[in-house]
């Protein structure tokens, strides 16, 4: 807020209208010639817990009187910060972190308040009462804090979605709609499990969807253990220190499987019809 000293200074006592100098400390005002638009006015300064004001009163040095009547819901309108606004400030310093910023240009001076990290511009409350004043610095203070929040929000879902996008991608080979994989991520998160291992035990890359329809059997063939990895269109078998590639064919009993091979006719059966394996 402007600061400002007088070096001759005529003392006028301040109206009693006027309560926001005496918060301050102030009951007095230097009458000082063209201060309000020209015109001779009274100027009143103070500042306490960290807030400064500059109040200008219009005087009428002839007459020996202000030159409008005042009230508490009258006020000229000053310069800087407006005096009802500094008024809301000094009452909420009690309990907000309050800040008077000063920013100059070539061609204008801007004064703000910032409450509680929230710019509240100087201009505010020039026709508002003291509670008013207040009321609309806090609702401001709480927009300003529920849009950054809801910022920040956005913020972490975008960078979230992102993640399990570049996630599915790197597991599956694939793109997928990464709304679909949040809401779903621990089974994603298990056929992403299933697929690492089929790539590491049988050296297969299945897709999502035929993941879905995978399944693992372990049995007996030609008398030797048999490890396969099953999927709809093919199974994938270790048999002994070798890997064998078997067809599959579902019925309506279940899931078989037989190697590719000519000599070799026998189908085994590896699921039942209610996927009991």
């Amino acid at each position: 807020m402007e600061t400002h000293s007088v070096k001759e200074c005529r003392r006028v006592k301040l109206p009693e209208a006027f309560e926001l100098p005496r918060k301050f400390g102030v009951s007095w005002g230097c009458l000082t010639q063209g201060a309000f638009r020209g015109i001779d006015a009274v100027i009143a300064e103070g500042g306490r817990k960290g807030i400064r004001f500059r109040y200008v009163l219009p005087y009428d040095a002839i007459a020996k009187r202000y030159m409008a009547e005042y009230g508490q819901r009258e006020r000229w309108e000053g310069y800087g910060i407006s005096p009802t606004l500094a008024e809301a400030l000094y009452e909420l310093a009690e309990n907000h972190k309050i800040e008077i910023m000063i920013e100059k240009t070539r061609y204008k001076t801007y004064y703000y308040a910032v409450v509680d990290g929230v710019r509240i511009e100087g201009s505010l409350c020039y026709r508002e009462s003291l509670r008013g004043c207040i009321s609309e610095v806090l609702r401001r203070v709480r927009e300003q804090r529920e849009w950054e929040e809801q910022l920040r929000r956005e913020r972490i879902r975008e960078e979230v979605l992102n993640a399990l996008t570049e996630w599915y991608f790197r597991c599956f080979g694939e793109t997928a709609n990464p709304l679909k994989v949040a809401k779903r991520l621990e089974e994603y998160h298990a056929l992403c499990q299933m697929r690492s291992a089929a790539k590491r035990e049988f050296g297969v890359a299945p897709t999502e969807r035929d993941l879905r329809r995978a399944f693992w059997w372990d049995g007996e063939w030609m008398g030797r253990a048999l490890s396969c990895f099953v999927t709809e269109r093919e199974a994938v078998c270790k048999w002994g220190s070798t890997k064998w590639k078997f067809l599959v064919m579902t019925t309506t009993d279940g899931v078989y499987i037989k190697p590719e091979s000519p000599l070799y006719q026998e189908w085994i059966k590896v699921a039942h019809s209610d996927g009991d394996s």
